[in-house]
């Protein structure tokens, strides 16, 4: 079989080479046959087909579009791609090297899944780990878990074409959203008709930068609402039953926004408190604890408190993670 990888750019020669480099650095397996790296130039200005061909590598085409938003980009991606299996991978994330192996590995040991995705973790600017790992369990026939969550990121994703082909790509909402979760909708949409794959180990690192933080926590909000209603409106009445918890886990998400990114805890907590009333079980959450926690210590000590206890969290995520690092390594060798 065939694969290819689609990477949306903007203006990405920062971090794209890091990039580039990581999604061709792959052990691909025996059944892959072809392997293609789609470059989708978004009307950037850097001259990233320049860049591409002065690397020269046969297995990288640039393809260029006027600037539409990622949506666009990553469907104008699968529209050029030849592969019958199609990745994902932004232009500010890295693959471990067996990525590719582990993802197809899921279709060769479930053929009639849709899609498959894996563990990923996420790094600083500078490409440094910070301790945050994200390990979902999502696999089978997942719809009624994932409209209440989404753990799956978009670099650590392979799709059937016959999917995209049966019920189209990424929606495009750019003009109604600066900020999207079209890719969470799109997810949703995969899980009413396919059972999905996982792959049990990190497969993706989520780059954290400036650039990519954003505050806009208005439009991730409207973006939210947006997809309740395109998820409920087409539900059976037993799944619109979840729409309530449902709800209640994106005012969890949207209390997140307001406190870690606009460090604004009176948002934050009025967030938290109305999860609670659409789901009181939300209150059973590790997260919904974790947040109250922030938004009182950011009400009570103001932005200075509040960074040193985020970095007292992030050192102790990340002794756990080298400690979990470590222990596995032990018990592979034994």
């Amino acid at each position: 079989m065939r694969v290819s990888v689609v990477i949306p750019c903007f203006n990405s020669l920062r971090y794209l080479p890091e990039t580039l480099d990581s999604v061709l650095d792959q052990r691909l397996p025996a059944s892959v046959a072809g392997y293609e790296v789609v470059l989708v130039d978004d009307g950037g200005d850097d001259d990233l087909a320049g860049w591409a061909a002065a690397r020269g590598d046969d297995r990288v085409r640039v393809v260029r579009q006027e600037n539409a938003g990622v949506s666009a980009a990553r469907n104008r991606g699968i529209a050029e791609s030849t592969g019958e299996l199609i990745a994902f991978c932004d232009s500010d994330d890295l693959w471990t090297p067996t990525t590719v192996d582990a993802l197809v590995g899921c279709f060769t040991r479930t053929p009639h899944i849709g899609l498959s995705h894996g563990w990923y973790d996420v790094i600083d600017a500078a490409g440094r780990p910070t301790g945050r790992v994200t390990r979902p369990d999502l696999e089978g026939h997942v719809w009624e878990r994932l409209v209440l969550d989404n753990p799956i990121a978009a670099s650590g994703v392979m799709v059937r074409r016959e999917v995209f082909d049966a019920l189209g790509g990424f929606a495009v909402n750019r003009d109604r959203f600066r900020i999207d979760v079209e890719d969470w909708e799109l997810w949703i949409r995969i899980s009413a008709t396919w059972p999905i794959g996982l792959a049990r180990q990190v497969v993706a690192h989520h780059r954290r930068h400036d650039s990519n933080s954003s505050t806009d926590v208005e439009s991730i909000d409207a973006a939210y609402r947006h997809l309740l209603e395109v998820v409920f409106g087409g539900a059976t009445d037993a799944q619109r039953r979840l729409r309530p918890k449902a709800e209640a886990r994106i005012e969890v998400r949207l209390a997140s926004h307001w406190i870690n990114d606009r460090q604004e805890p009176s948002e934050g907590l009025a967030h938290l408190r109305r999860a609670a009333q659409l789901d009181p079980s939300v209150k059973r959450t590790r997260e919904y604890w974790r947040l109250l926690g922030s938004g009182r210590a950011l009400a009570l000590t103001g932005d200075k408190g509040y960074a040193a206890l985020r970095a007292v969290n992030r050192g102790a995520r990340t002794a756990v993670e080298r400690l979990r690092s470590r222990s596995g390594s032990a018990r592979t060798k034994a």
